[in-house]
């Protein structure tokens, strides 16, 4: 997957969310072959997170896959049936619960770490150029204390969150990640570029990385 900070769009993205009984035997699994399989299957990268902290969503584990196209993610979801990846959700009692497809819009930093934030937002869709603008002037703010990069994304069939905007902010402490996000959200430009694309907080999760 091409990262960088140009603001272009770079690749799609699905998320497989699962309610899993076992995790860190089927993050093992992951790890040690059904990753594999699903970038043999055309996907970019494949990761697994588990959301710790999100109501509904508490425990849940997120298989996040990579793809050039949206033909290629319609193709490799199937890879989820195959006997070895099959075989490894039933033994742990896994189950899909949902799927989602996501287009990302924009990168700055390093997207990579041990935890992170996930934010959705509504609002209306900004320009690439103004976008990328708006995101180097937020990682000016987020950047440091152990915060690594964020990846922003639009929902584009995702049920009831489908339009949404996604933010994921990766880092090594979550305690400075809330840190300099309340820098941020109190910052009077944030909050002039909010107001101007009628952004508002819907929901935020925080997880951690169980495969990257």
């Amino acid at each position: 997957m091409k990262t960088g900070t140009k603001g272009e769009l770079m690749t799609y993205s699905t998320t497989a969310q699962l309610r899993v009984s076992n995790v860190d035997d089927i993050a093992q699994d992951f790890e040690t072959f059904a990753q594999a399989e699903f970038l043999a299957g055309g996907a970019t990268s494949a990761s697994m997170r588990q959301i710790v902290m999100g109501g509904d969503w508490a425990g849940m584990v997120a298989v996040i896959l990579h793809w050039e196209t949206i033909d290629a993610a319609m193709t490799g979801h199937t890879i989820n049936s195959s006997p070895k990846i099959a075989e490894s959700m039933a033994k742990h009692g896994a189950q899909i619960v949902g799927r989602s497809l996501g287009t990302i819009l924009s990168e700055v930093g390093t997207p990579e770490g041990p935890y992170g934030s996930m934010i959705t937002l509504s609002g209306q869709e900004i320009p690439p150029a103004e976008l990328q603008e708006v995101m180097n002037y937020n990682w000016s703010l987020m950047s440091g204390n152990g915060v690594n990069g964020i990846r922003q994304s639009k929902i584009i069939a995702g049920g009831d969150r489908t339009g949404l905007f996604s933010a994921g902010t990766f880092c090594e402490s979550l305690d400075g990640l809330m840190e300099n996000s309340a820098k941020m959200f109190s910052d009077p430009t944030v909050q002039a570029n909010m107001a101007k694309h009628n952004n508002q907080l819907v929901s935020r999760v925080m997880f951690r990385t169980l495969v990257a």
